[in-house]
């Protein structure tokens, strides 16, 4: 697995916008993608040199939150860089979503619900 962030310079910009403006819709994230890079802890995944989806934190109400976006029939392998990434952060976690999918990996990674399409992950 590797891990790129918008400051490495084999950063693959172009995978990622297109993945995140084609998912827009589905993860309700309607911000301009260099936005989105500049202000958040974005990270690009790759396994075996293949994208395989982006998870990126950021910051509400001093609360940190995660979204995530990601090809399809990839689902067990964005368990694996999900889980990963959540080890970087010692706080607690939030997501929402209503996307039944998105839930479920949610679940699986340790979420739990506390609100309407509201989860956290605990620390």
């Amino acid at each position: 697995m590797r891990v790129l962030i918008p400051s490495d310079k084999d950063f693959n910009y172009l995978e990622c916008k297109k993945l995140y403006e084609d998912n827009q819709d589905l993860i309700e994230d309607y911000e301009k993608f260099d936005d989105v890079i500049k202000n958040t802890f974005f990270y690009s995944f790759l396994v075996n040199g293949k994208h395989i989806g982006c998870i990126y934190y950021y910051e509400i109400d001093n609360r940190l939150y995660v979204n995530v976006v990601a090809y399809r029939k990839t689902h067990l392998i964005n368990l694996e860089c999900f889980k990963k990434s959540l080890t970087w952060w010692n706080c607690d976690i939030y997501a929402r979503s209503h996307h039944k999918t998105a839930i479920y990996g949610m679940l699986k990674c340790g979420f739990k619900k506390i609100g309407e399409n509201l989860y956290i992950y605990k620390r």
